[in-house]
């Protein structure tokens, strides 16, 4: 699961919930790499890109995606794009493949087992959220108290409902 969160004026986080690492590569690349809009690439450079790996409902690892994004060299203000690189290379080191436990899929909540505990450590928003509000497959924005699925609307689902 990916987390980007902003507390500056007001807390809210929008949850990235996939099974599937190529699924957070795929919005990886369309926020940083493929994205004209610098207003989305800034807001996500100026927030926090956790990605959870969490197992059988609970949290067994943490990458800051932040880590991975650069900006090479100097960039005038009044550039037409920010030209971000993503080490490809070291994210395939850091996220895992698969994951052990039963795989999410379309429709189905995230069960953490004990996200108070899980994420006491972290500025994550998800002890704020669940279990209260359960987060499910997908993309949601959370704004202190509120969860909707607003982002399919401005983030390019990598992993959408075909249906037939």
């Amino acid at each position: 699961m990916l987390e980007t969160a902003n507390d500056a004026q007001m807390q809210w986080s929008i949850f990235f919930v996939y099974g599937d690492r190529e699924h957070i590569r795929s919005l990886l690349q369309s926020i940083f790499v493929e994205s004209d809009d610098q207003d989305l690439i800034e807001a996500h450079l100026g927030q926090t890109a956790d990605l959870w790996v969490v197992e059988y409902g609970r949290r067994v690892g943490h990458v800051d995606l932040h880590s991975l994004i650069t900006i090479p060299g100097d960039v005038p203000d009044d550039a037409d794009r920010r030209q971000v690189a993503i080490d490809w290379a070291r994210f395939d080191e850091l996220v895992p493949a698969s994951l052990a436990g039963p795989r999410l899929r379309h429709g189905e909540e995230l069960g953490l087992l004990a996200p108070q505990e899980d994420f006491a450590d972290t500025e994550s928003h998800l002890p704020l959220v669940y279990p209260d509000t359960p987060i499910s497959y997908g993309m949601q924005v959370w704004v202190e108290g509120d969860l909707t699925d607003e982002p399919y609307e401005v983030y390019r689902d990598p992993h959408p409902v075909h249906w037939s």
